[in-house]
């Protein structure tokens, strides 16, 4: 079928210039690869198309006929193309988005509402959720994905951070006391999201790494629950810096090694790796670019 509409569209073009040499230039084509697409297809058809002349080409009755339907199917091909230019500037359609819970109450959130502002023909359709879906199978245009990702076919460019902090309540320290080592916490009682794993990246102030392993006594999968089951005293957590600035200030929550950080997650933009350069997954993507203060939450 392919091969078929190829062929066509030579020899609309050809029935229109009037000869090969001509066709060739206006194609970008040989005269040799014009003429072998016209044999092609006069052998698929089973008639002659052309009558050919050392100077000149005519149109047989059943070239005549074909040449209306190729025309056509030329004209509606320009009209599409045409549509899609004048319909940049208006930019509508669907964007549809997946990203952790974890971003529900962070900057980017903020920035996704400047961008719907922006345009406001874009209907978005946002999946807050840590499961990791298919965006190809679900229909996703854009996903936002912490941590490291795994091979794929999709493209995918790192946009920003989750900066988090370890944290507890001042009566877990009051249970067990001031530490001054990363180690020491690796008993203490623990809050996990479920979705990342077991062991926490912490540097000091020197710049030194150390790796905490430690068995969390409590696994939720809500980041909400995660501040406030460590609000309750449940136990240690590491919930995304925007979350807990305020907490922090009022001193319902305290950083048992305050010169201690803990090593950010990554912020990924994938998408499907056939998105255009005017899709609206790649016009968000410029436009959270441009605001790199909404990217570090």
């Amino acid at each position: 079928m392919i091969d078929d509409l190829r062929a066509l569209a030579i020899f609309a073009e050809l029935s229109r210039q009037g000869s090969f040499r001509a066709t060739a230039e206006r194609l970008g084509l040989s005269p040799s690869v014009v003429s072998y697409h016209l044999s092609q297809l006069e052998k698929r058809l089973g008639t002659a198309l052309l009558y050919r002349s050392t100077r000149k080409i005519s149109l047989t009755a059943e070239g005549r006929q074909l040449q209306q339907h190729a025309l056509a199917m030329l004209e509606a091909a320009q009209q599409g193309l045409e549509a899609l230019d004048t319909d940049r500037d208006k930019v509508g359609g669907v964007l549809r988005i997946t990203l952790p819970t974890a971003l529900a109450r962070a900057p980017v959130s903020a920035g996704l509402a400047r961008f719907h502002r922006r345009y406001p023909g874009i209907e978005m359709h946002l999946s807050y959720t840590d499961q990791r879906q298919d965006l190809l199978a679900d229909g996703i245009d854009l996903a936002i994905r912490a941590g490291s990702l795994p091979d794929s076919s999709l493209k995918a460019k790192r946009i920003g951070q989750i900066d988090r902090k370890l944290v507890c309540s001042p009566a877990l320290i009051e249970a067990f006391g001031a530490v001054q080592k990363p180690e020491l916490l690796s008993h203490w009682p623990w809050i996990r999201l479920a979705m990342m794993p077991p062991r926490r990246t912490l540097i000091g102030p020197d710049g030194s790494r150390h790796e905490l392993s430690f068995d969390a006594s409590i696994v939720v999968d809500s980041v909400e629950a995660l501040a406030e089951l460590c609000w309750q005293g449940a136990g240690l957590a590491t919930p995304s810096t925007h979350l807990i600035e305020s907490s922090l200030a009022s001193g319902e929550l305290i950083e048992p090694l305050p010169q201690w950080r803990i090593e950010p997650i990554a912020l990924h933009a994938v998408w499907p790796a056939n998105a255009g350069p005017h899709s609206n997954s790649r016009r968000l993507l410029e436009f959270l670019a441009q605001q790199p203060e909404i990217l570090s939450c």
